[in-house]
Parts: structure tokens; C-alpha cells; sequence
């Protein structure tokens, strides 16, 4: 019994409790390995709710807001459409991303925003490119969209 114990406990020590729900997107270590205090083996996330990382202007930062609609479209599933709200706007400007295209785009001040978007039958994919429209009020109008 005192063998079956220790041999528990040590089952016990070997499971990994993942902090929140998702699924596996990346396994970096096999069973059997030899593996450094802190090492990452598994990557999970969320595919019902993925999130996408985006740029606002500063001309635009007063009428976007958390909980704006926004309109998101992959390259991938051409026509169709994806629904999400912003879920994050950056509390300090920063410059333009390099990886943006034109150098006219690249010298500007912009926020971040984090878009929470609606995947309900998981066809977006982690670090899958995509294009997102802010559906700003209209004038006169109190709601964001």
C-alpha cells in the first residue's frame, strides 16, 4: 500500500492543470523528456473567442470605445463575415508597427486595440491574418455601434 501511495502521489505531481479552458494549439515536449524548471509544454487558447491585435489613429480615439462593434474578415473565408467588440484600447499611444506597409502609415501615432471576436464554429485560427473594420457611431448617435 505505502508503494501505491507513492506512486499516486508522483501521478499526482506529474498532471498539469491548464489555468483556464481552451485546447492545445502547440505541444513543445514528447513524454519522456528531460525537461528545465519553467519550460513550456503546452500552448493552449481559446477558438470559441479568438482576439485579434489592431491600430487605431488618434483622430479616432474619442468615439471608439470598450464594447464597439466590429466588423472582421479573413483572407481565408473570403465574403464572410465575423463579429466582434473592442476589448482592450491602450492607455498610451505608441508609433505606427513597422510590419504596416506604407512609411507615410508607419510615423503616425496610433492605440492598440485587443477586438474579441465571435468564432462560433472555430474556423479562425491563431495568427491567422485578418481585417477589421470599427463600426463607429453616427453622429448624434450616443451608442457605439
Amino acid at each position: 500500500r505505502a508503494q501505491a501511495g507513492i506512486a499516486q502521489s508522483e501521478l499526482d505531481d506529474a498532471v498539469a492543470i491548464a489555468p483556464i479552458a481552451g485546447v492545445v494549439l502547440v505541444k513543445s515536449a514528447e513524454v519522456g523528456e528531460i525537461l528545465a524548471a519553467g519550460t513550456t509544454i503546452l500552448t493552449i487558447g481559446d477558438i470559441e473567442r479568438p482576439w485579434l491585435r489592431g491600430y487605431i489613429p488618434e483622430t479616432h480615439l474619442g468615439r471608439v470605445k470598450l464594447g464597439t462593434r466590429v466588423k472582421v474578415t479573413a483572407d481565408s473565408f473570403p465574403g464572410k463575415v465575423y463579429w466582434g467588440e473592442v476589448t482592450y484600447i491602450s492607455p498610451e499611444a505608441e508609433f505606427t508597427p513597422k510590419q504596416i506597409q506604407t512609411q507615410e502609415e508607419r510615423v503616425k501615432l496610433v492605440y492598440r486595440v485587443k477586438v474579441s471576436i465571435d468564432n462560433p464554429n472555430q474556423e479562425l485560427k491563431a495568427n491567422m491574418p485578418a481585417d477589421a473594420e470599427i463600426v463607429l457611431p453616427e453622429a448624434g448617435d450616443s451608442k457605439p455601434g
